[in-house]
């Protein structure tokens, strides 16, 4: 008990040294920004301010975006974190994941009675925590602007029937749809007004929402401008069967309801039933911890558990 006391101590204050190097790293670098961002505007136009700001959007530690660079997938978690709307850096987010699956570890290796690969799982899932999070936030907001989107079409469509141009339609849903669908309009018109074409736009709007209705608005708007025709129309169409298809997919999810909670219920279950036991009975608990058939049931449950949890998840799941 004093050994690990004594470790945690040892690690929080290695920690805690480390967190206080990175933030005054921080402030310099940004404090360096600052006048790097002055020179930058008065020489090149705003040029290599933009390319300092990608760089940041990794990392503000130089060495720290250089390594990540080289070992990890960075667009991928760079677009997933804008997705979410969230102002964390990737760095940032990797930094977390380690901390947190690294304190797990240490707190839960020093307990005897844990099996190692126990312990491995649970920090594995600590340090998914954060990562977990962004693709929850990610998840929200798309639904949200899934949700949106086939009203935001009817406006855009009744716009141009009064005989509105598509940049001044693209400005009313700008001003009056909610967020996130304004944010992502006024962004889209803001690129066509410093000189990206239409379809380039579009293309631009599909790729920061990756949801399969804003790509078939791109391709009928892009469709629309090369061969003519009435996309108000078009897009009157287009929000109709996003509702019915918004529709069936609610209704497919209330018949999976069931199967979904049992999964919940009987993963959650077993759980449940040995923090009880461990209330009730520590010591008989505990023999099924100790080296040998025990702990290999225990490592075999815990698998099968999580195994049976994801097959239910499969089955109750149905792609439209």
């Amino acid at each position: 008990m004093y050994a690990f006391i004594i470790f945690a101590g040892m690690f929080l204050t290695a920690m805690l040294a480390a967190t206080a190097a990175v933030v005054f790293a921080h402030a310099a670098v940004q404090a360096r920004a600052r006048i790097m961002g002055a020179a930058i505007e008065d020489t090149s136009g705003g040029q290599l301010t933009l390319i300092r700001e990608e760089a940041e959007s990794i990392s503000t530690i130089r060495v720290w975006r250089i390594l990540l660079e080289r070992i990890i997938h960075v667009g991928t978690l760079k677009s997933q974190i804008a997705e979410a709307d969230m102002n964390w850096t990737v760095g940032r987010m990797v930094l977390l994941m380690m901390m947190l699956a690294m304190l797990t570890a240490s707190a839960l290796g020093s307990v005897a009675w844990i099996p190692g690969v126990m312990t491995l799982a649970a920090a594995l899932c600590a340090g998914y925590l954060p990562y977990g999070y962004i693709l929850f936030k990610r998840g929200r907001r798309l639904a949200r602007f899934s949700a949106q989107f086939p009203e935001a079409l009817d406006s855009l469509a009744r716009a141009m029937k009064a005989g509105y141009p598509l940049a001044s339609a693209m400005e009313l849903l700008a001003m009056e749809q909610p967020e996130p669908l304004a944010a992502e309009m006024r962004r889209t018109r803001d690129q066509w007004k410093l000189g990206t074409s239409w379809e380039d736009s579009l293309d631009a709007l599909a790729n920061r929402i990756p949801v399969t209705e804003v790509r078939m608005f791109a391709a009928a708007v892009k469709l629309q401008n090369r061969v003519g025709g009435k996309l108000n129309d078009v897009l009157t169409r287009m929000a109709e069967t996003m509702r019915e298809g918004s529709a069936l997919e609610g209704e497919i999810r209330s018949i999976t309801a069931h199967g979904r909670m049992t999964g919940s219920v009987l993963t959650a279950l077993p759980v449940g039933i040995c923090v009880v036991m461990f209330a009730v009975n520590p010591e008989y608990m505990a023999s099924l911890f100790q080296p040998g058939v025990g702990r290999t049931l225990v490592i075999a449950a815990f698998v099968a558990n999580i195994a049976a949890h994801v097959v239910i998840r499969k089955l109750s799941r149905i792609r439209m």
